[in-house]
């Protein structure tokens, strides 16, 4: 899966753009030289919003994803058990 991944992220230039944006950032903090204790702080933060951006984004997936089930189920495929069975 990694190397799927990659080959998908690297043809991506809307991820490689937020990389090289990530990037920049992480050098200025670098330059700032803050005490470690405010840098540890700042990595928390920021591992909670991304932690909290990637659980909403899940949670929007399995919400769409339960539509197209509810979609394909009520509308394509039999639902009544005897119309599966003669089928």
């Amino acid at each position: 899966m990694n190397s799927v991944m990659n080959d998908i992220t690297n043809g991506d230039g809307e991820y490689r753009a937020i990389l090289r944006k990530s990037d920049e950032y992480s050098g200025k903090l670098e330059r700032i030289g803050l005490l470690v204790d405010v840098r540890q702080l700042i990595d928390q933060y920021v591992s909670e919003q991304n932690a909290l951006g990637s659980r909403y984004g899940m949670l929007a997936y399995l919400l769409g994803f339960s539509d197209c089930k509810t979609m394909f189920l009520g509308k394509c495929l039999p639902t009544d058990t005897k119309e599966m069975i003669t089928e």
